[in-house]
C-alpha cells in the first residue's frame, strides 16, 4: 500500500489520511510531479501495474484514470520530466524494458514511441536529468550495467507538393457522389483541354455511333493518364442540365494486357456486362439492379430461349424412354420396321419358316406310323430275337431263327428306305434354314445397334443442347451476361466455331441497343434515323413488377495497353471492334503506340499489306506494289478519329515532377523563421485544451524532475522530400534534349529518392558545397569567381542520363568511370566532347563506342547535345548550379548511378572488378 506523510516537524512526519490500498502486492517505487496547479503521484507496484493519483485536499489522494498494464512483469522505478509543457513519466520494469508515457489529458497517459529493450535483466532504477538543452535517462538493472539515453523528438519531414491543378475544380461543381467527382484526376501536363474537346465529340448527340477513336502516343508519353482524364471529362459533360450532349452516358475501361493470354471474346464481353452492371455513384443501387434485371429478361425473351429450352428437354425425354424399352421394335418407325424385314429376307420371314418346318414334321410323322403298321406284329419275336441274341444260345438257333423271319424284314424295306429319305432332307432344310436364319438374325442385330447408337447419340445431343440452353438462361445475368456461352465456345479452336460466336455477341448487343433505344425516349431532337431505332417519341414502358429498361444512351469503352500484346492479339482486338461493337450504342477509344500498331497489322498481314519501304516515288500503274493495300490504309477503317498527344514541354515535366518530389518545407522560404521545435510533434499528441496553461515553478524543477524548453528533435526526411538546390537542377533535365516522357519523369523522380537512402549515410556530404577547380568564371575585368559545385549534382545528371537513354547507359558508364580513373583532371566539358560521333569507313565511332550504326551514332549526338545543354543551364542558373568541372567527383557516382538502370546494371561487375586493379 502508499502512505501519504506530513512533515510537521524537524524529525516529525504525521500520516495523511488512509493508506492507498489499490496496489495487490508490493509498491516499489513513488514520484511526485506537479501539473499546472496539480500535485500528482505516480506508483509502480509489484502487481506489473503503474497507478496515477491527484491531491484533491490536504489530506486525500484521488486515483486518475486506469492503471497502466504495459509492463508484463512487476514495475520497479517511475521518475518524472517536463519537456516544455508536456510532462513525461518514464518507468522501468522487471521484463527488462524502460517505458515512456505522456500525460495528454487530464487523467490519461499515453505511450511515447517503442518500449526501450536494450536491458537484459530486470530494469530496477530510472532518473532523469538535464544537461543544458539536452534530457537524458539513466536506467539500471540487475544485469550489471547503467545505460544513458536522451530523450529526442523524431521528427518526419514529409513533402508537400507545390502544384495542385486547378482541372478539379470543374469537377466540384458537380453534385457529391457523381462519377464525374470520383474520377478526380490531378492534370500535371495541361490535357484538360484536349480531354474535353474528345468528351464533347463522343458524348454529342448529333454524333451518330458506331464510332472508333484512336488515340496515339509513344511510349511512355501519358496515354493511360489521358483515358483517365477523357474519362472525367466525359462524365463532367455527360451531367444533367447540357441539353448538347447525351446525358446517360455508361463508361466501361477494358485493359488489354491483363486478358493477353486468356480468351479475348470472354474477357472483352465478361468485362463490358460486368462494369454495365455496377451502378455509378449517383445511381440508386436498387433501382439498377431492377432495371439491369428487366434487360435481362427483355434479352432472354428476344433469343425465345424458354420454348427452346422446354422443346429441347421433351426431346430429350422422349430419346431417353426409348433407350429404356427392351422391345426396340416397338419405337421404330414404319420405314425402320420394313427394313428390318428386308434385312432378314422372305425365307428368313418367322411364316414362311414355320410353315416349312411344320410340313417337314408332318411327312416324318406319316412315315414313321407305317412302319410302325409294317413292324407292329413282329414285336414279340423282336424281342424274344434281341434276348437270343444277346444270350447266344447257339449260331445254329440264330441262323434258323433268322432264316425264317427274314422274308418279313425285307418286305419292310421297301418302307424304311422313304423314312430314312425323308428325316435325311428334314435335317438338311432344318440346317439349312438355321444357317439362314442365324445370318438374317445377324443383320437384323446390326441394323438394331446401329438404331440404338443413333438414338444414344441423339440423346447425348439433346442433353448437351438443354445443358448449353440452361447455361446461356443462367449467364444472362446482369453481371455476365453471354460469357457463359462465349467460354464454352471460344474454347473450340476451329473458326467456323470463332464466327458463330462473334455472330451470337453481335446479334446480342444489337437486341440490347434496340431495348435500350427503346428506354431512352427520346425527343424529336435526338430521334434516331428510322433505320436506326425506334420512331420518335417511344415511350418507356414497365413490366408488371413495374421496373423500366435501364438508361443507357452511349456506352464509351476504353481500351489500354493494347501495344504491350502480341501482334496476334492487336489484330484480334480491332476486329472485335470492327465486328462486334458496331452497333449504335457503342463509342471505342483505343490508346496506343502507333508504331506497334502499324508493325503488327504488318506482321499479321504480311502476304497481304505492302511492307514499310517498298514503295516507290513514282507512280507506275503497270508496277504491281503501287496497288499493295498498306496497314495505315487497314487503320482507316477502324478508326474514324485520330488524336495523337502531344510531346511533353518544360512546364509540363516541373508540374510532374513537383508532383512526385518537393523542396522541404522547412527550407522552401529561408527569409521566414523555421517553425518552433514545440510544433509538429508526429509521436506525442499536443495537450488538450482542457489543461491549464500556466508554467510550472523553476523553484521545484529539482523536486518534480527536471526540465528542458524542447528536447532536441531528430528529422527523419521523406526520401522525395529535397533541398531547393536539388530540385531546382532536377527542373533543368527535362525536354526537350534530356527527360521527354512522362513514364521517364516518375522514374527519374523515384529512382533519385531510392539513391538519396542508398547514399543516406554520406547525404550531409553529397549536398555540401565543395572547391570546383577548373569552372573559374571571370566576373568583370578586374575579378575572378571561384565557383563551389555540391557533389549530388554529377550524380543526377548522371542519372538523368541513364534514364533518357538507356541503351547507351552500358557503354557511358564504363567510359566515364574509366576515364574519371585514369585522368581524373580531365574537364567535364572535354569529356562532352569526346562523345561526338565520328565518321569512320563504313560506320560510326566515339571514345564510348567504337562501332556504332547511324541510328546509335544520333543517339549518341543527342546525348551530348543534351549534357552540354544541362551544364550550360546550370551555370547560368539564378543561382548558380554549377557541374563538377573535373571528371574525378563524377567517378564515385557511376556504380550507385548504374545500379538503378537496367541496361546499365549488368556491368556494375565489370566495373567494381576495374575498381579492384587501380
Amino acid at each position: 500500500m502508499v502512505r501519504l506523510w506530513e512533515l510537521t516537524g524537524p524529525d516529525t512526519l504525521t500520516p495523511l489520511g488512509e493508506p492507498l490500498a489499490s496496489h495487490i502486492e508490493v509498491v516499489g517505487s513513488v514520484a511526485w510531479a506537479r501539473d499546472r496547479d496539480r500535485l500528482l503521484l505516480a506508483t509502480a507496484s509489484d502487481d506489473w501495474t503503474v497507478r496515477l493519483w491527484v491531491l484533491t485536499g490536504p489530506d486525500t489522494l484521488t486515483p486518475l484514470g486506469e492503471p497502466l498494464t504495459s509492463h508484463t512483469r512487476p514495475v520497479g522505478s517511475v521518475a518524472w520530466a517536463r519537456d516544455g509543457d508536456r510532462l513525461l513519466l518514464a518507468t522501468g520494469g522487471w521484463d527488462g524494458t524502460v517505458r515512456l508515457w505522456e500525460l495528454t489529458g487530464p487523467d490519461t497517459l499515453t505511450p511515447l514511441g517503442e518500449p526501450l529493450t536494450s536491458h537484459t535483466g530486470r530494469v530496477l532504477s530510472v532518473a532523469w536529468a538535464r544537461d543544458g538543452d539536452r534530457l537524458l535517462l539513466a536506467t539500471g538493472s540487475d544485469d550489471r550495467t547503467v545505460r544513458l539515453w536522451e530523450v529526442v523528438e523524431d521528427r518526419a519531414v514529409s513533402r508537400l507538393p507545390r502544384y495542385r491543378s486547378d482541372a478539379p475544380e470543374m469537377v466540384d461543381e458537380l453534385a457529391p457522389g457523381s462519377e464525374a467527382r470520383s474520377l478526380g484526376v490531378v492534370d500535371e501536363l495541361d490535357r484538360s483541354q484536349d480531354a474535353r474537346a474528345l468528351a464533347e465529340l463522343i458524348t454529342a448527340r448529333s454524333a451518330r455511333p458506331p464510332l472508333a477513336v484512336g488515340l496515339f502516343g509513344d511510349w511512355g508519353t501519358g496515354k493511360s493518364h489521358f483515358l483517365e482524364l477523357l474519362r472525367r471529362e466525359v462524365a463532367t459533360v455527360a451531367r444533367p442540365g447540357n441539353e448538347l450532349a447525351r446525358q446517360a452516358v455508361r463508361q466501361v475501361r477494358f485493359n488489354a494486357w491483363h486478358y493477353a493470354e486468356t480468351s479475348l471474346w470472354t474477357s472483352l464481353v465478361a468485362e463490358l456486362f460486368a462494369q454495365l452492371a455496377a451502378p455509378t455513384p449517383e445511381m440508386d443501387a436498387a433501382g439498377a439492379q431492377r432495371s439491369m434485371s428487366r434487360l435481362t429478361a427483355d434479352l432472354v425473351d428476344r433469343r425465345r430461349l424458354p420454348e427452346r429450352l422446354a422443346a429441347a428437354r421433351a426431346r430429350h425425354e422422349r430419346l431417353q424412354d426409348a433407350l429404356r424399352r427392351r422391345d426396340l421394335r416397338r419405337v421404330l418407325s414404319e420405314d425402320q420396321r420394313r427394313e428390318l424385314d428386308r434385312l432378314m429376307g422372305e425365307d428368313a420371314a418367322p411364316a414362311a419358316l414355320y410353315g416349312r418346318v411344320a410340313g417337314d414334321i408332318a411327312v416324318l410323322r406319316e412315315s414313321l406310323l407305317t412302319v410302325r403298321a409294317i413292324v407292329k406284329g413282329s414285336g414279340r419275336q423282336l424281342l424274344l430275337f434281341l434276348v437270343g441274341c444277346t444270350l447266344v444260345l447257339g449260331a445254329g438257333v440264330a441262323v434258323v431263327w433268322v432264316w425264317s423271319w427274314l422274308p418279313r424284314w425285307v418286305a419292310a424295306v421297301p418302307v424304311l428306305v422313304p423314312v430314312l429319305a425323308a428325316a435325311q432332307w428334314d435335317w438338311a432344310k432344318v440346317r439349312e434354314t438355321k444357317a439362314k436364319l442365324d445370318e438374317a438374325w445377324k443383320r437384323a442385330h446390326a441394323f438394331v445397334e446401329r438404331q440404338r447408337t443413333r438414338i444414344q447419340i441423339a440423346a447425348e445431343v439433346a442433353s448437351a443442347e438443354v445443358a448449353e440452353l440452361e447455361r446461356e438462361m443462367q449467364n444472362l445475368t446482369a453481371a455476365g451476361q453471354l460469357a457463359g456461352m462465349v467460354n464454352e465456345r471460344a474454347a473450340a479452336a476451329d473458326y467456323r466455331s470463332q464466327l458463330g460466336v462473334m455472330t451470337q455477341i453481335r446479334e446480342d448487343f444489337q437486341r440490347m441497343a434496340a431495348l435500350l433505344a427503346q428506354a431512352s425516349m427520346p425527343t424529336e431532337s435526338d430521334a434516331p434515323p428510322p433505320e436506326r431505332g425506334p420512331a420518335p417519341g417511344a415511350a418507356r414502358t414497365e413490366d408488371v413488377a413495374g421496373d423500366n429498361l435501364p438508361r443507357i444512351d452511349r456506352i464509351v469503352l476504353y481500351i489500354d495497353d493494347l501495344d504491350r500484346c502480341p501482334p496476334d492479339r492487336v489484330v484480334e482486338m480491332l476486329e472485335a471492334i470492327h465486328l462486334l461493337l458496331a452497333v449504335d450504342l457503342f463509342v471505342v477509344v483505343v490508346a496506343i503506340d502507333p508504331r506497334w500498331l502499324l508493325g503488327s497489322i504488318a506482321a499479321h498481314y504480311r502476304d497481304v499489306l505492302d511492307r514499310p519501304g517498298k514503295a516507290t516515288d513514282a507512280f507506275d500503274p503497270n508496277d504491281e506494289d503501287a496497288w499493295l493495300s498498306s496497314p495505315s490504309q487497314y487503320l482507316e477503317k477502324i478508326f474514324q478519329v485520330v488524336l495523337t498527344l502531344p510531346a511533353l514541354d518544360a512546364g509540363g515535366y516541373q508540374r510532374m515532377l513537383h508532383s512526385l518530389i518537393s523542396a522541404r518545407p522547412d527550407q522552401k522560404a529561408p527569409e521566414q523563421p523555421a517553425p518552433a521545435a514545440s510544433e509538429n510533434r508526429p509521436l506525442s499528441p499536443t495537450p488538450t485544451s482542457d489543461r491549464p496553461t500556466r508554467p510550472a515553478d523553476d523553484e521545484y524543477e529539482e523536486f518534480y524532475g527536471p526540465r528542458v524548453k524542447a528536447v532536441r528533435a531528430v528529422e527523419r526526411v521523406d526520401l522525395l522530400t529535397l533541398d531547393p538546390d536539388e530540385l531546382a537542377l532536377l527542373d533543368l533535365l527535362g525536354p526537350p534534349l534530356m527527360v521527354t516522357t512522362p513514364r521517364a519523369v516518375k522514374r527519374l523522380a523515384n529512382s533519385y529518392g531510392l539513391l538519396t537512402a542508398l547514399r543516406r549515410d554520406k547525404r550531409e556530404a553529397d549536398r555540401t558545397e565543395h572547391d570546383n577547380p577548373g569552372a573559374s568564371t571571370v566576373i568583370d575585368a578586374t575579378s575572378v569567381e571561384e565557383p563551389t559545385t555540391r557533389p549530388y549534382r554529377a550524380g543526377m545528371v548522371l542519372l538523368a542520363a541513364l534514364v533518357a537513354f538507356p541503351a547507351l547507359g552500358p557503354a557511358l558508364c564504363l567510359h566515364l568511370h574509366r576515364q574519371a580513373s585514369e585522368t581524373p583532371d580531365q574537364t567535364w566539358t572535354e569529356f562532352c566532347t569526346s562523345l561526338t560521333p565520328q565518321p569512320l569507313d563504313r560506320h560510326w565511332s566515339n571514345a564510348a563506342h567504337p562501332h556504332m550504326t547511324t541510328a546509335q551514332a544520333k543517339q549518341w549526338e543527342a546525348l551530348r547535345q543534351a549534357l552540354e545543354s544541362v551544364t550550360r543551364a546550370a551555370a547560368t542558373h539564378t543561382p548558380p548550379l554549377y557541374l563538377p568541372a573535373r571528371l574525378g567527383p563524377w567517378r564515385e557516382w557511376v556504380v550507385p548511378v548504374a545500379r538503378l538502370s537496367f541496361p546499365a546494371g549488368h556491368i556494375v561487375d565489370t566495373i567494381l572488378q576495374a575498381i579492384s586493379l587501380y
